[in-house]
């Protein structure tokens, strides 16, 4: 019997050594690689043009504060107060690991409200639902919108317009549930039965919004990555047929998911439209590279996008606020623009 202690103490070692890991970086991969010392000097300093419209990309963080979740959102309001954040992207599995069970979980004030207090971050959270969401009240989330003061999720899906910083430039962003476009049918048994499963209305629905939209910028945001670099995920064949077509016929830029826990970027070769997977608000995974892969690294942190009538500036950001990657998305008009991907016709404008 007194072996008990000792036993239990090593594995409690073990488990602390093993969880420590996901607290640390390994090396991006990816074709294009970030050249630190050339971003160094813009470390902690605002990147973005404040007059343009600036957000953050967070997600699968809702951990009440543990697993690196704190030290993430300290990091977003370092970098979102310089660059003037005007909202904040969810990309879903807003809570784990069953979503909450309604709108006075208290999940609500150990994974959200106590956890993201820093003054930039107290403007709008734009959410979309994960798996993990899935598991628990879907409606209860929705309704979450009509109690906050930030968060904002007023159906399962939906699209919002806004205007950049000149006041003439608009940019359409959808906001997609993929839980029923990711699965099969015969998946939706695992998932809570208080959400609406319908893949094919939400499609139609999807052609609808970008069809009627004239606006020169159209971003998606799901949960789940559509193209991935993932010991844990491949690339989604439910979403590359379903989406991926109406992305590339209406003139869609960019697509910014979560689901995997790390920092990603994927454009597969002929495509117009950039894939990004911020999914590093807490735990993290193991990243490989894939032959679409332009960026992917296993750390905490999340992404800072700057968007401008014509370049969407994407930079990557670890929980200390220290930039691990940027890339430039041109706006495309019809046809790519006449510059290699990611390089602007300004010397610091490379990837």
């Amino acid at each position: 019997m007194p072996e008990l202690p000792r036993r239990r103490t090593a594995l409690v070692a073990c488990l602390l050594v093993a969880l420590a890991g996901c607290a640390t970086s390994g090396a991006p991969v990816g074709s294009r690689l970030p050249d630190a010392a050339a971003h160094a000097e813009a470390d902690g300093l605002a990147p973005f043009d404040t007059t343009a419209l600036n957000f953050l990309v967070v997600g699968d963080w809702g951990r009440n504060g543990f697993f690196n979740q704190r030290e993430v959102a300290r990091g977003m309001g370092e970098i979102g107060g310089p660059i003037r954040s005007r909202f904040t992207i969810s990309t879903g599995d807003n809570f784990y690991t069953s979503g909450v069970s309604s709108t006075n979980d208290v999940r609500w004030e150990r994974s959200f409200e106590d956890i993201y207090t820093a003054p930039a971050l107290q403007s709008r959270w734009y959410a979309v639902l994960g798996n993990h969401d899935w598991q628990g009240n879907v409606p209860a989330q929705i309704a979450y919108t009509r109690r906050s003061d930030r968060w904002y999720m007023p159906a399962q899906y939906y699209a919002e317009e806004m205007t950049l910083g000149d006041d003439s430039t608009r940019a359409l962003f959808v906001f997609l549930d993929t839980n029923p476009l990711a699965y099969p049918p015969e998946d939706r048994r695992r998932y809570s039965s208080t959400g609406d499963w319908d893949p094919e209305g939400q499609i139609a629905w999807l052609e609808r919004t970008l069809a009627a939209s004239d606006a020169p910028w159209k971003i998606v945001v799901g949960h789940h990555p559509i193209y991935v670099g993932s010991t844990s995920y491949s690339d989604n064949p439910r979403l590359v047929d379903s989406l991926v077509p109406l992305f590339e016929r209406h003139g869609v830029q960019a697509y910014f998911a979560g689901h995997d826990h790390n920092l990603q970027h994927h454009r597969p070769p002929g495509s117009n439209v950039d894939y990004f997977v911020s999914g590093a608000g807490s735990l993290t995974r193991e990243v490989i590279q894939t032959p679409n892969t332009l960026f992917a690294l296993r750390t905490p942190g999340f992404m800072a996008v700057s968007l401008t009538a014509d370049v969407m500036a994407v930079h990557a950001h670890d929980a200390d606020g220290r930039l691990v990657y940027r890339a430039d998305v041109p706006r495309r008009r019809g046809a790519r623009l006449p510059l290699p991907f990611g390089i602007s016709s300004e010397p610091s404008g490379g990837d």
